[in-house]
């Protein structure tokens, strides 16, 4: 895979989430941010599809994790620091806060 640029996240995995079991330096896929709202099924806003790959385990919620956008259309002036959005794949599963 080619390099993409990529911001330092911290990330708080939903409870049924065990970071442990994510293989350190790896790049996970189909994972989106939502902006908007999601009601039912339906996504109310755009979507941008992410890349996570988890650096280190702090805890049993908590990664260090680099992230990127998959495609340069995306809004990466979302990506600066301080910033804090949700991850889905097929439901919420966790909450990243850029470092």
């Amino acid at each position: 895979m080619m390099e993409r640029r990529h911001c330092k996240a911290i990330i708080e995995w939903d409870k049924d989430k065990d970071p442990s079991k994510f293989s350190l330096n790896e790049w996970l896929r189909d994972i989106v941010v939502i902006f908007g709202e999601v009601v039912g099924k339906t996504i109310h806003g755009d979507a941008w599809t992410v890349l996570v790959r988890v650096k280190e385990v702090v805890d049993e919620s908590h990664t260090y994790a680099d992230v990127t956008f998959v495609v340069d259309e995306a809004p990466w002036h979302l990506l600066e620091p301080g910033f804090s959005f949700k991850l889905w794949a097929g439901r919420e599963i966790a909450g990243v806060t850029i470092l």
